[in-house]
């Protein structure tokens, strides 16, 4: 079975994923219709992603692209539309939510549009022998590469809270060096070690106002800033808003 998952936009949006846009309705159409034509079952959906499984590689592979090659133009043209499709695709022997979650990591942390395990490949050339994964397309990542992810980021998962969060607990914890940490993070996700953690961190934040846990103070100190002057700058130069006015709109 192939897990297959596509998003077309950023953090916030995602949180925020309630209305139907123009865009979002032709892009449903369009993914609707091919996720059918390739024999795509559909687990979940909602504005901005899809949970789906197949039965057959080669479907899964094809129908990747086709959603690929149709979003371009579906997508409006002008500059301030900033939706970006990610969609990624694991193996699994039957369908379970770690597999899913996986597939979900891979989809929103590698920088890829389209990503697969070395599995998907690997079962892919094996059912069609004359035919190989397009680089240029597709990113395969490598065994090697899946263990990082996954130990990174169950290690993130498991500390992000923590006031005393280092880059150097990391490197302990995963038994590498920083040069390391930064390299392998960097060539999958385009981010810093340092980067990564405070947007991690702030995309948190922005889940627990969005859905009213605790005020802003509270949230920084939750999510591991040692001031809320730092969470609310921080939080304004990365999603565009003060979190002050982020709760004045999600009141």
């Amino acid at each position: 079975m192939i897990i297959m998952v596509i998003e077309i936009s950023d953090f916030m949006s995602r949180v925020e994923a309630s209305q139907y846009t123009i865009f979002t309705q032709k892009f449903h159409s369009s993914v609707s219709k091919t996720l059918s034509k390739y024999n795509g079952i559909i687990i979940k959906n909602d504005n901005n992603n899809y949970i789906s499984t197949f039965s057959s590689v080669t479907d899964a592979v094809q129908c990747a692209l086709t959603v690929q090659y149709k979003f371009k133009y579906v997508t409006p043209k002008h500059k301030s539309f900033s939706r970006k499709l990610k969609i990624a695709l694991v193996y699994a022997d039957k369908y379970n939510e770690r597999k899913v979650t996986e597939c979900i990591r891979l989809c929103e942390l590698v920088k890829d549009q389209i990503v697969i395990s070395s599995q998907v490949k690997e079962q892919y050339e094996s059912a069609n022998v004359h035919a190989e994964i397009d680089k240029a397309l597709i990113r395969t990542l490598k065994p090697n590469e899946e263990i990082f992810l996954s130990r990174f980021m169950n290690y993130i998962e498991a500390n992000w809270q923590n006031n005393n969060l280092s880059i150097d607990k990391i490197t302990k914890a995963l038994k590498i060096t920083y040069a390391q940490l930064y390299w392998r993070l960097n060539r999958l996700t385009g981010s810093t070690p340092q980067r990564f953690i405070k947007d991690f961190r702030l995309h948190k934040g922005m889940l627990m106002l969005h859905n009213h846990l605790g005020n802003i103070g509270q949230v920084a100190k939750r999510v591991g800033f040692k001031s809320t002057t730092h969470f609310s700058d921080s939080f304004l130069k990365t999603y565009g808003i003060r979190p002050s006015k982020y709760v004045q709109q999600h009141g």
